[in-house]
Protein backbone atom coordinates (compact mmCIF):
# COMPACT_ATOMS: atom_id res chain seq x y z
CA UNK A 1 0.00 0.00 0.00
CA UNK A 2 1.05 3.65 -0.95
CA UNK A 3 2.27 6.09 1.98
CA UNK A 4 0.32 9.18 1.74
CA UNK A 5 3.34 11.21 1.25
CA UNK A 6 4.14 8.73 -1.77
CA UNK A 7 0.39 9.12 -2.89
CA UNK A 8 0.62 12.86 -2.48
CA UNK A 9 4.04 12.75 -4.77
CA UNK A 10 1.89 10.93 -7.30
CA UNK A 11 -0.95 13.50 -7.26
CA UNK A 12 1.43 16.50 -7.39
CA UNK A 13 3.52 14.98 -10.14
CA UNK A 14 0.31 14.14 -12.41
CA UNK A 15 -1.15 17.01 -11.93
CA UNK A 16 2.75 18.84 -13.04
CA UNK A 17 2.45 16.58 -15.83
CA UNK A 18 -1.61 17.39 -17.10
CA UNK A 19 -1.08 21.21 -16.41
CA UNK A 20 2.29 21.16 -18.90
CA UNK A 21 0.26 18.93 -21.43
CA UNK A 22 -2.15 21.57 -21.63
CA UNK A 23 -0.19 24.14 -22.23
CA UNK A 24 1.63 22.29 -25.28
CA UNK A 25 -1.98 22.37 -26.17
CA UNK A 26 -2.46 25.22 -26.02
CA UNK A 27 1.22 26.44 -27.32
CA UNK A 28 -0.23 24.71 -30.72
CA UNK A 29 -3.07 27.05 -31.01
CA UNK A 30 -1.46 30.41 -31.18
CA UNK A 31 -1.20 31.90 -34.38
CA UNK A 32 1.84 32.47 -36.51
CA UNK A 33 3.07 36.44 -36.55
CA UNK A 34 2.21 36.27 -40.10
CA UNK A 35 -1.25 34.92 -39.22
CA UNK A 36 -1.75 37.71 -36.49
CA UNK A 37 -0.79 40.58 -38.78
CA UNK A 38 -3.49 39.48 -41.45
CA UNK A 39 -6.03 39.06 -38.38
CA UNK A 40 -5.42 42.59 -37.34
CA UNK A 41 -5.97 43.94 -40.77
CA UNK A 42 -9.11 42.01 -41.55
CA UNK A 43 -10.83 43.11 -38.33
CA UNK A 44 -9.44 46.83 -39.06
CA UNK A 45 -11.17 46.95 -42.52
CA UNK A 46 -14.19 45.26 -41.58
CA UNK A 47 -14.88 47.89 -38.42
CA UNK A 48 -14.04 50.33 -40.95
CA UNK A 49 -16.42 49.06 -43.77
CA UNK A 50 -19.18 48.59 -41.23
CA UNK A 51 -18.89 52.29 -39.81
CA UNK A 52 -18.49 53.33 -43.53
CA UNK A 53 -21.80 51.60 -44.22
CA UNK A 54 -23.93 52.39 -40.62
CA UNK A 55 -23.71 48.25 -39.69
CA UNK A 56 -23.95 47.43 -35.51
CA UNK A 57 -21.64 45.04 -34.45
CA UNK A 58 -20.09 44.02 -31.06
CA UNK A 59 -16.73 42.22 -30.35
CA UNK A 60 -17.88 39.28 -28.80
CA UNK A 61 -16.57 36.02 -27.08
CA UNK A 62 -12.97 35.59 -27.12
CA UNK A 63 -12.28 39.16 -28.71
CA UNK A 64 -14.28 40.90 -26.11
CA UNK A 65 -12.57 38.95 -23.36
CA UNK A 66 -8.83 39.86 -25.33
CA UNK A 67 -10.41 43.38 -24.82
CA UNK A 68 -11.17 43.43 -21.51
CA UNK A 69 -8.57 40.79 -19.66
CA UNK A 70 -5.44 41.72 -22.45
CA UNK A 71 -5.99 44.97 -24.34
CA UNK A 72 -5.65 42.74 -27.63
CA UNK A 73 -5.64 39.66 -29.15
CA UNK A 74 -4.98 37.07 -26.82
CA UNK A 75 -1.63 35.42 -27.15
CA UNK A 76 -3.41 31.75 -27.98
CA UNK A 77 -6.62 33.12 -29.85
CA UNK A 78 -6.58 32.35 -33.30
CA UNK A 79 -10.09 34.10 -34.25
CA UNK A 80 -11.54 37.25 -33.92
CA UNK A 81 -15.57 37.32 -33.41
CA UNK A 82 -18.33 39.93 -33.61
CA UNK A 83 -21.96 39.69 -33.24
CA UNK A 84 -23.86 41.30 -36.10
CA UNK A 85 -27.85 41.44 -36.39
CA UNK A 86 -29.16 38.25 -38.70
CA UNK A 87 -31.25 40.72 -40.79
CA UNK A 88 -28.07 42.80 -41.85
CA UNK A 89 -26.68 40.06 -43.20
CA UNK A 90 -27.85 40.96 -46.72
CA UNK A 91 -25.91 44.46 -46.50
CA UNK A 92 -22.80 42.92 -45.18
CA UNK A 93 -22.80 40.55 -48.53
CA UNK A 94 -23.44 43.20 -50.50
CA UNK A 95 -20.10 44.42 -49.56
CA UNK A 96 -18.36 41.99 -51.24
CA UNK A 97 -17.01 44.38 -53.60
CA UNK A 98 -16.08 46.68 -50.71
CA UNK A 99 -14.00 44.06 -49.31
CA UNK A 100 -12.60 42.65 -52.19
CA UNK A 101 -11.06 46.41 -52.78
CA UNK A 102 -8.81 45.10 -49.69
CA UNK A 103 -8.16 41.45 -50.95
CA UNK A 104 -10.74 40.58 -48.33
CA UNK A 105 -13.60 38.32 -49.47
CA UNK A 106 -16.94 37.12 -47.41
CA UNK A 107 -17.63 33.73 -46.78
CA UNK A 108 -21.06 31.83 -46.01
CA UNK A 109 -21.18 30.19 -43.04
CA UNK A 110 -24.66 27.87 -42.79
CA UNK A 111 -25.99 27.22 -39.74
CA UNK A 112 -23.51 30.42 -38.11
CA UNK A 113 -23.42 33.63 -40.00
CA UNK A 114 -20.33 34.92 -42.40
CA UNK A 115 -16.41 34.71 -41.84
CA UNK A 116 -14.37 37.49 -43.50
CA UNK A 117 -10.93 36.40 -44.80
CA UNK A 118 -8.33 37.22 -47.07
CA UNK A 119 -8.68 36.20 -50.84
CA UNK A 120 -5.44 34.33 -51.12
CA UNK A 121 -5.42 32.67 -47.47
CA UNK A 122 -4.65 28.64 -47.42
CA UNK A 123 -8.01 26.84 -47.38
CA UNK A 124 -9.10 24.89 -45.06
CA UNK A 125 -9.86 21.14 -45.14
CA UNK A 126 -13.88 20.83 -45.60
CA UNK A 127 -15.78 19.18 -43.31
CA UNK A 128 -19.03 18.62 -41.25
CA UNK A 129 -20.79 20.83 -38.69
CA UNK A 130 -22.21 19.51 -35.37
CA UNK A 131 -25.21 18.49 -37.21
CA UNK A 132 -23.59 15.77 -39.58
CA UNK A 133 -24.77 17.28 -42.53
CA UNK A 134 -23.74 21.11 -43.42
CA UNK A 135 -20.58 21.24 -45.03
CA UNK A 136 -18.17 24.07 -43.25
CA UNK A 137 -14.87 25.35 -44.95
CA UNK A 138 -12.89 28.51 -44.92
CA UNK A 139 -9.95 29.95 -44.69
CA UNK A 140 -6.79 30.88 -42.25
CA UNK A 141 -7.41 33.13 -40.28
CA UNK A 142 -10.72 34.11 -40.05
CA UNK A 143 -12.96 37.04 -38.63
CA UNK A 144 -16.06 35.14 -37.68
CA UNK A 145 -19.87 37.74 -38.35
CA UNK A 146 -21.90 35.86 -35.84
CA UNK A 147 -25.62 36.49 -36.72
CA UNK A 148 -27.67 37.03 -33.38
CA UNK A 149 -31.86 38.12 -33.48
CA UNK A 150 -34.11 39.19 -30.68
CA UNK A 151 -36.41 36.30 -29.18
CA UNK A 152 -39.43 37.32 -28.21
CA UNK A 153 -40.09 34.59 -25.74
CA UNK A 154 -36.83 34.79 -24.12
CA UNK A 155 -36.60 38.70 -23.73
CA UNK A 156 -32.82 38.49 -25.55
CA UNK A 157 -30.76 38.22 -28.39
CA UNK A 158 -29.81 34.77 -28.68
CA UNK A 159 -27.90 33.04 -31.40
CA UNK A 160 -30.11 33.38 -34.74
CA UNK A 161 -28.63 30.20 -37.11
CA UNK A 162 -29.98 26.88 -35.97
CA UNK A 163 -26.53 25.49 -35.49
CA UNK A 164 -24.68 27.99 -33.42
CA UNK A 165 -27.90 28.07 -31.27
CA UNK A 166 -28.10 23.86 -30.76
CA UNK A 167 -24.00 24.21 -29.89
CA UNK A 168 -24.55 27.45 -27.58
CA UNK A 169 -28.41 27.67 -26.35
CA UNK A 170 -27.14 29.30 -23.25
CA UNK A 171 -25.38 32.41 -25.61
CA UNK A 172 -27.38 35.82 -24.95
CA UNK A 173 -27.02 39.47 -24.87
CA UNK A 174 -29.77 41.58 -23.08
CA UNK A 175 -31.58 44.01 -24.71
CA UNK A 176 -29.52 46.70 -23.30
CA UNK A 177 -26.51 44.41 -24.06
CA UNK A 178 -27.30 45.19 -27.94
CA UNK A 179 -29.63 48.39 -27.72
CA UNK A 180 -28.00 50.86 -25.42
CA UNK A 181 -25.47 52.98 -26.95
CA UNK A 182 -21.92 50.37 -27.98
CA UNK A 183 -18.54 52.26 -26.84
CA UNK A 184 -15.06 52.21 -28.77
CA UNK A 185 -12.50 49.98 -26.52
CA UNK A 186 -8.88 49.43 -27.27
CA UNK A 187 -7.63 46.59 -28.83
CA UNK A 188 -4.11 46.26 -29.38
CA UNK A 189 -3.45 49.27 -31.52
CA UNK A 190 -7.07 49.38 -32.99
CA UNK A 191 -10.88 50.89 -31.45
CA UNK A 192 -13.67 48.45 -31.26
CA UNK A 193 -17.49 48.15 -30.79
CA UNK A 194 -18.19 47.17 -27.59
CA UNK A 195 -21.56 46.48 -25.31
CA UNK A 196 -20.81 50.07 -23.34
CA UNK A 197 -20.03 50.21 -19.97
CA UNK A 198 -17.51 48.42 -18.23
CA UNK A 199 -19.51 46.50 -15.60
CA UNK A 200 -21.93 45.21 -18.55
CA UNK A 201 -18.87 44.20 -20.42
CA UNK A 202 -17.39 42.12 -17.32
CA UNK A 203 -21.72 40.82 -16.42
CA UNK A 204 -21.36 39.25 -20.25
CA UNK A 205 -17.99 37.24 -19.56
CA UNK A 206 -19.26 36.39 -15.99
CA UNK A 207 -22.23 34.66 -18.24
CA UNK A 208 -20.21 33.30 -20.46
CA UNK A 209 -16.73 32.61 -18.75
CA UNK A 210 -17.38 31.89 -15.15
CA UNK A 211 -13.26 31.46 -14.69
CA UNK A 212 -12.40 34.64 -17.18
CA UNK A 213 -10.29 36.59 -14.88
CA UNK A 214 -8.43 33.44 -13.86
CA UNK A 215 -8.57 30.33 -15.90
CA UNK A 216 -7.72 29.84 -19.64
CA UNK A 217 -10.27 27.68 -21.31
CA UNK A 218 -10.81 26.43 -24.78
CA UNK A 219 -13.12 24.12 -26.21
CA UNK A 220 -12.70 24.08 -29.79
CA UNK A 221 -9.72 23.46 -32.83
CA UNK A 222 -10.78 26.15 -35.09
CA UNK A 223 -8.73 25.20 -37.59
CA UNK A 224 -10.40 21.48 -38.07
CA UNK A 225 -13.97 23.25 -36.69
CA UNK A 226 -13.82 20.21 -34.01
CA UNK A 227 -14.43 20.48 -30.44
CA UNK A 228 -11.68 18.82 -28.36
CA UNK A 229 -12.55 15.86 -26.64
CA UNK A 230 -10.93 17.26 -23.46
CA UNK A 231 -11.21 20.95 -23.05
CA UNK A 232 -7.76 23.09 -22.86
CA UNK A 233 -8.26 24.33 -19.03
CA UNK A 234 -4.92 25.80 -17.14
CA UNK A 235 -4.47 28.43 -14.45
CA UNK A 236 -4.13 32.21 -16.06
CA UNK A 237 -0.78 33.20 -15.22
CA UNK A 238 1.48 36.53 -15.78
CA UNK A 239 2.63 35.11 -18.78
CA UNK A 240 -0.53 35.00 -20.09
CA UNK A 241 -1.36 38.60 -19.56
CA UNK A 242 -0.56 41.18 -21.97
CA UNK A 243 -1.49 40.41 -25.88
CA UNK A 244 -0.39 39.77 -29.93
CA UNK A 245 0.52 42.67 -30.98
CA UNK A 246 0.81 43.32 -34.82
CA UNK A 247 4.11 43.70 -36.18
CA UNK A 248 5.59 46.53 -38.04
CA UNK A 249 5.35 45.27 -41.23
CA UNK A 250 4.11 46.19 -44.85
CA UNK A 251 -0.02 45.59 -44.80
CA UNK A 252 -1.15 42.22 -45.66
CA UNK A 253 -4.12 43.92 -47.73
CA UNK A 254 -4.37 44.74 -51.52
CA UNK A 255 -4.21 48.45 -50.29
CA UNK A 256 -3.65 49.60 -46.85
CA UNK A 257 -6.48 50.88 -44.59
CA UNK A 258 -6.57 54.19 -43.43
CA UNK A 259 -8.62 56.45 -41.14
CA UNK A 260 -9.56 58.31 -44.65
CA UNK A 261 -11.36 55.20 -45.69
CA UNK A 262 -13.65 55.12 -42.89
CA UNK A 263 -14.53 58.89 -43.90
CA UNK A 264 -15.40 57.82 -47.21
CA UNK A 265 -19.85 57.74 -46.57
Amino acid sequence: MNSPLLRMDIERTNRANNLANMRQRLDKEKLTDDEVDKLYDIVQVTDGLFNRNHIRYTIEGGTLLGAVRHGGLIKHDNDADFDILQDDIPQIKALAPQFAEYGLEIIDVPGWGLQVTHQDSPGLAPDLWTDGVRQWTSKWPFLDLIAIGWNEQLQRYVLAQDVAFHDYPEYYLTKSDWENAFERVPFAHLHLWAIGGEKNRRAYLDRHYKNWNRMIEMNMDHRSNHYFEVEIVCPLSEEDLGYRARSKKATTLKKPWTEENGKNY
